[in-house]
C-alpha cells in the first residue's frame, strides 16, 4: 500500500463522503450548513439541560413498571401527555386501542420436593393463569425438537410439570461483545422485487411453539416452567397470552437459570417432583390501552411527518427502566429541545409512545392501521428501544434506497462518534409495523451496556441506566428529525414485494442456486491449494526478494507470475509495458550523532533520494512547522543544515475498521494524533509537507532526516523524489527513537551530525511491466470483470504482505477458477500491477492504456492491506453498486470459514483500485484486518514469517468469490452518478 498516495486520498475521500447526492433530495450548501448550526444548537442543549434522566427517574419510581392494560401504564400515558403539552407541543393526545384481557400478577411460590427439597425462584410468565392452589407433579423433560418428536410423549404427560428447553452453561459467562451486531456476517438480502417476501424468521418457532401448546393441553400438562437463561439469580418475561392478549392455555411460569438447570441435573439421576402454586387474575371485558401522540407542527409540508418511537409498555419484574423507559424518555427528550430551541421544522415531526410493544409490537402495528390513509405522507420513522447503551449507529432495515440521504442527514453529527449506517433489519422493535407497510422504518443499534441481564429482568431498575450514553441517544434523536424534516423530499421507499393471497400461495421447494453451488466449489478448490498459494508467496518472497519498481527482482517477478498463469492454462497471459523516468538502487546510508555526545545514528535512503556524495557533516536544526507562516521563521537560517522536520507526534494504532466512526479514515496504519480528538488534518500535513520540501531546497538544506512512526527500530519507507526523478535533497528515514533523541538534545541545546546518504539512478527510462492473464467469457467475452494486487514492493524487507499477500491471492483465485472449469458469461482478468508503492503509477498506465474499453469493465476488486483477514468490500462511495454487492457477497457471508460482513460505502486511497474508480469504473478494495500492517507496512519487518497462510486463503476465496459472481450478474455492476462524483 502506497502510504504517500494515502495521505493525498483520504483527504479528498473525508470531505467527498460528506457532500453525498441523491437527485433533488438533497440539501444544497447553504441548507446544510444550516442543518448543521442547528444540530450544534440541539447537541448542545442536551448535554448541557437535559430533563431526561429525572423524568425517567419519575417515570421508573414515581409510576413503575406499566404492563400492558395496566392502570400504571395507563398513568405513563397521562403523564407523558402531559409533558408533551408542558413542553410546547401540539395535537397531544392519546390514541386508544382495545385488548382482550388485562392481567395481574398475583405470588408465585415453587420448590423441589423429591429427592431433596430446595427452594426454586419463579414468576408467572404474562398472560399465565394460576395453578388454582398447590399443583405438585413429576418433573419431565420434553425433548422434541420437531412435531413428529411430540408423539413419543403421547400418554405420558398428565399431571407432569414439564420442562422442554436444553440449557446452555451459564457460567463462565458469555462476554458482552458491544459491536456484535456490526461486525457479523451480513444478513440475506432481502427479496428482489416481484418475489414472494421472506418468512418471518420467528414464524416456525412460534408455529412449534403453538403445536407444543395445544399437545400439552390436550395430554394434561399441570405446569410448564420455563428457562430464564440469565445468571446470578435473574429471571425473564415474556407472554403466553399472544398478541390478542388471550387466557394462556397452561399455567407457566420462569425459572432463574441456576434452578433450571438444578432441575435438568436432577432429572439425569432420576424421579424429580416440585410443587408449585401461582395466583394470577384477568379482566373480565376487553380493556383500552394508548399510544401517546404529540406534534411539532411542519411549517411547510405539516401534512408529510417524521416519526420518533419508543415504546412506554414494560414487564413488570423491574421498573422498565432500560426496557424502554430509556427510549421513550429519550424521545421526549428531544421533543423538549426541539421545542425549546423553537424550531420550524419543514415537515411535521411527531413523536410516539406505543404501548403492548412486549406482547409482539401490537400498539405499533394498531397505529399503523388506525393511520393507513396517511402513511404515504410518513417520510421515516426511527425508534429507540435498546436499552440504555450509546447509539452505535442506525440499522436502515434493508431500505438501501435511503442510504445516501441518512448519510447526510447524519452527517453534522461528528461529535457523537457515529459507526457506517447498516442495512441491517430487526423484527423487535416497532419500527417494523411501519417497514412491513413500506414506510422507511429505522432502528437504533446501540451499545449492549448490560442490556442481556435487565432485559426483562427484576434488574431493569434506574440504576442501571448510563446517563451519558443514554442522553446521547436523545441527540441522536432529535437530530436525525429535525435534519430529516428539512430534506428537500421525502426519504425514498423500497418497493414491497409481492404478497400472494394466502389461499393460492404455496411453499415452493428451494431452487438450485448453480452460483452458489459453485462458490462452494470455489471455497473448497482454494483450500485444497492452500499448500500452492505458500510456496509460490514463498518462492517469490524469498527466491526473488523485495521487488523495487524498475529493478531486476521486479523484472523477474513480472515475468515468472506471466510463467504461472500460463502454466496454468489461462489465456491471453502477457506483460503490458510501462516507462518510468529513471530506476533507482539503494545505497548504504550510516549517521552518527557528533555532538553534543555520541550516537550512531540508524539510517535508510529514501526512495529516489540524492546522494551526499560522501560523509556530510553540519549542524541539525529542527523545524517545527505546524503551519505555512511558521516556516518564515527559519528563513536563512537552514544553509548546509541537516533538517529534521516537524516535530514527533503521538501516535494512533489502528483499530477495526468496521468499529470507526463513519467519515473518519481507516487505512491500517499509525497515524499522528490530532488535537482536541479530531480527525487528523491531512490537507494541512501535505500542504505543509510540500511547501517544507520546496523551502528546504530554496535555503539550501544539506540533508533532511525524517522519522519512522513505528517503534522498535522499524524503519519506514517512501519516495523523497517525484514521478521517478531524483529528489533535490538527500532524505533518510530514522527510527523512531532516533528521530525522538535528535528532538530531545535539540530541545536542550546544540547537536551536530554526520550522515552519509546513499543511492545511484540509471539515468535513462526504463520499461517495467504490469502482468495480465484471463478467464475468457463465454457470452460477453467484451465485458470484463478485474481482480487485481500489486507486485511491486518496498526493498527493506521481502515484500511478503505488502503486496505479496495480494498479488499470490490473485494467482491463487486464477489458479482455483481455472482448475474448477468455470465458464463465466464475462471475462475474468487477473492484473498485477507495478509502480504502486511510488503512486498507483502501475494502475493509471493501465486505465490509460485501456481507456476506450474501461466502459466495458464491470467492476475492479483490488487485495492490498497485508495479510488480515477480508473483513468485507470498500465500495468508494458507490451508493448505487451496494444492494448489487450484498446479493452478489452473500455467500461469502454464509460461508463459516468467511464470514463476510456487509459492505461498507467508505471510500480509501493508497490502493490501485483508485485510479478505476477516478475514471467512473467500479473500484473496490478488500477491507482486513490490520494484524500488526501497520508495523510490517514498508518496514524490515515486512517478511514471510507475518504471513497468516489462513486469513490469506480466505482473501484468495473473497477475490475469486467476487470475480465468478460478477461475471455471472445479468448486467454489469451500477457505477455511481454523474451527479455523485468520484473520489
Amino acid at each position: 500500500m502506497n502510504a504517500r498516495r494515502v495521505v493525498r486520498f483520504v483527504f479528498t475521500a473525508v470531505f467527498v463522503l460528506g457532500a453525498v447526492h441523491t437527485g433533488a433530495a438533497r440539501l444544497a450548501g447553504d441548507e446544510s450548513s444550516a442543518v448543521a448550526a442547528v444540530d450544534a444548537q440541539i447537541l448542545s442543549e442536551i448535554r448541557d439541560h437535559s430533563q431526561a434522566m429525572e423524568n425517567l427517574e419519575y417515570l421508573s419510581d414515581e409510576i413503575g413498571p406499566r404492563l400492558t392494560g395496566s392502570a400504571q401504564l395507563k398513568q405513563a400515558n397521562d403523564w407523558t401527555a402531559a409533558k408533551f403539552r408542558e413542553y410546547g407541543l401540539t395535537n397531544v393526545k392519546l390514541e386508544p386501542w382495545t385488548i382482550a384481557h388485562s392481567w395481574t400478577r398475583g405470588t408465585a411460590r415453587a420448590r423441589i420436593v423429591t429427592p431433596a427439597e430446595h427452594p426454586l425462584t419463579v414468576a408467572s410468565a404474562g398472560w399465565s393463569p394460576g395453578t388454582n392452589g398447590v399443583a405438585r407433579g413429576p418433573v419431565v423433560y420434553f425433548e422434541a425438537k420437531t412435531k413428529e418428536d411430540f408423539e413419543k410423549f403421547r400418554g405420558k404427560l398428565k399431571g407432569a410439570i414439564v420442562i422442554y428447553q436444553e440449557p446452555e452453561s451459564l457460567s463462565p459467562p458469555r462476554p458482552d461483545n458491544p459491536n456484535g451486531f456490526l461486525i457479523r456476517p451480513m444478513q440475506t438480502p432481502p427479496p428482489m422485487k416481484g418475489q414472494p417476501p421472506a418468512p418471518s424468521p420467528f414464524a416456525a418457532l412460534q408455529e412449534v411453539a403453538r403445536a407444543r401448546s395445544d399437545f400439552f393441553k390436550q395430554e394434561g400438562v399441570v405446569v410448564v416452567l420455563r428457562d430464564s437463561n440469565k445468571p446470578h439469580g435473574l429471571l425473564n418475561m415474556t407472554g403466553i397470552g399472544g398478541e390478542k392478549f388471550e387466557i394462556g392455555a397452561i399455567p407457566t411460569a420462569f425459572i432463574n437459570g441456576e434452578g433450571y438447570r438444578m432441575l435438568f441435573r436432577m432429572l439425569k439421576r432420576g424421579k424429580v417432583e416440585v410443587e408449585i402454586e401461582m395466583t394470577n387474575s384477568f379482566g373480565d371485558k376487553p380493556v383500552d390501552v394508548y399510544n401517546t401522540v404529540a406534534d411539532i407542527r411542519g411549517s411547510e409540508k405539516p401534512d408529510e411527518v417524521v416519526i420518533l418511537g419508543a415504546h412506554l409498555d414494560s414487564w413488570d419484574l423491574g421498573t422498565g427502566s432500560t426496557d424502554n423507559g430509556t427510549g421513550s424518555m429519550a424521545v421526549l427528550e428531544a421533543a423538549r429541545t426541539l421545542a425549546k430551541l423553537n424550531l420550524k421544522p419543514k415537515r411535521t415531526i411527531r413523536f410516539v409512545l406505543f404501548s403492548g410493544e412486549e406482547e409482539g409490537l401490537v400498539g405499533s402495528v394498531k397505529y399503523v392501521e388506525t393511520h393507513k390513509d396517511e402513511l404515504e405522507k410518513v417520510s421515516g420513522v426511527l425508534v429507540h428501544d435498546t436499552g440504555t447503551g450509546r447509539v452505535l449507529t442506525l440499522g436502515l432495515h434493508d431500505n438501501y434506497q435511503d442510504r445516501e440521504l441518512v448519510d447526510q442527514v447524519l452527517g453534522p453529527l461528528k461529535e457523537l462518534k457515529l459507526l457506517e449506517p447498516s442495512m441491517a433489519r430487526s423484527f423487535g422493535t416497532d419500527h417494523a409495523s411501519f417497514d412491513d407497510v413500506g414506510v422507511p422504518g429505522f432502528f437504533c443499534i446501540q451499545n449492549v451496556a448490560e442490556y442481556s441481564k435487565t432485559h426483562h429482568s427484576q434488574s431493569d431498575t434506574f440504576d442501571k441506566v448510563w446517563k451519558d450514553d443514554f442522553n446521547q441517544g436523545a441527540q441522536v434523536l432529535a437530530a436525525w428529525a429535525y435534519n430529516t424534516a428539512q430534506l428537500p423530499g421525502m426519504l425514498p421507499r423500497r418497493p414491497l414485494p409481492y404478497r400472494p393471497p394466502t389461499e393460492t400461495s404455496k411453499a415452493e421447494a428451494p431452487k438450485p442456486d448453480p452460483i452458489a453451488e459453485m462458490d462452494t466449489k470455489i471455497l473448497e478448490q482454494l483450500k485444497a491449494d492452500q499448500g500452492e498459494l505458500k510456496s509460490n508467496l514463498q518462492y517469490l518472497a524469498d527466491r526473488i526478494g523485495p521487488r523495487l519498481t524498475g529493478s531486476p527482482q521486479l523484472d523477474q517477478a513480472s515475468h515468472w507470475t506471466m510463467d504461472r498463469f500460463k502454466e496454468l492454462g489461462l489465456s491471453n497471459a502477457h506483460l503490458e509495458p510501462w516507462t518510468i523516468a529513471n530506476s533507482w538502487t539503494r545505497g548504504p546510508a550510516t549517521g552518527q550523532i557528533i555532538s553534543p555526545t555520541h550516537h550512531t545514528l540508524t539510517l535508510e535512503t529514501a526512495g529516489w533520494s540524492a546522494a551526499t556524495k560522501g560523509a556530510l557533516r553540519g549542524a541539525v536544526i529542527g523545524v517545527a512547522a505546524e503551519k505555512l507562516e511558521d516556516l518564515q521563521q527559519y528563513k536563512g537560517k537552514l544553509k548546509g543544515a541537516i533538517v529534521i522536520a516537524g516535530r514527533p507526534h503521538e501516535i494512533v494504532l489502528p483499530g477495526n475498521p468496521l468499529l470507526t466512526p463513519w467519515g473518519e479514515e481507516t487505512i491500517p496504519l499509525a497515524m499522528p494524533k490530532a488535537d482536541g480528538g479530531k480527525p487528523f488534518d491531512f490537507e494541512a500535513m501535505m500542504k505543509l509537507r510540500q511547501a517544507q520540501t520546496k523551502f528546504f531546497e530554496q535555503e539550501g538544506v544539506a540533508a533532511v532526516l525524517r522519522g519512522s512512526e513505528k517503534w522498535y527500530g522499524l524503519l519506514n519507507m517512501s519516495s523523497a523524489g517525484a514521478e521517478y526523478a531524483p529528489s533535490m535533497i538527500p532524505t533518510a528515514y530514522t527510527t523512531r527513537e532516533n528521530y525522538i533523541l535528535l528532538w530531545r538534545l535539540l530541545d536542550a541545546g546544540a547537536v551536530e551530525a554526520e550522515v552519509n546518504i546513499g543511492s545511484s539512478f540509471r539515468g535513462k527510462p526504463v520499461e517495467v511491466y504490469n502482468t495480465v492473464a484471463e478467464i475468457a467469457g463465454t457470452e460477453r467475452p467484451d465485458e470484463v470483470v478485474i481482480i487485481g494486487g500489486h507486485l511491486d514492493s518496498w526493498d527493506l524487507g521481502t515484500g511478503a504482505t505488502d503486496n505479496g499477500t495480494g498479488s499470490m491471492a490473485v494467482l491463487a483465485a486464477a489458479r482455483a477458477l481455472q482448475k474448477l472449469g468455470v465458464k463465466p458469461k464475462r471475462t475474468i482478468r487477473f492484473v498485477l500491477f507495478t509502480g504502486e508503492e511510488q503512486g498507483l503509477n502501475g494502475s493509471k498506465a493501465y486505465v490509460k492504456a485501456h481507456l476506450k474499453e474501461l466502459e466495458k469493465v464491470s467492476g475492479v476488486l483490488v487485495h492490498d492491506s497485508g495479510t488480515g483477514k477480508v473483513l468485507t468490500i470498500g465500495l468508494m462511495g458507490n451508493y448505487m453498486a451496494r444492494e448489487t454487492m450484498d446479493r452478489m457477497l452473500n455467500p461469502l457471508a454464509r460461508a463459516k470459514e468467511v464470514g463476510l460482513a456487509e459492505p461498507t460505502l467508505r471510500s480509501e486511497g493508497g490502493s490501485d483500485h483508485v485510479p478505476f474508480d477516478e475514471a467512473g469504473v467500479p473500484g473496490f478494495w478488500c477491507v482486513q484486518d490490520n494484524v500488526d500492517y501497520d508495523k510490517t507496512h514498508h518496514s524490515q519487518a515486512d517478511t514471510l514469517d507475518r504471513v497468516r497462510w489462513d486469513d490469506l486463503m480466505e482473501g484468495a476465496q473473497v477475490l475469486a468469490v467476487f470475480a465468478y459472481n460478477a461475471a455471472q450478474l445479468p448486467d454489469m455492476l451500477p457505477r455511481k452518478s454523474s451527479k455523485q462524483g468520484g473520489n
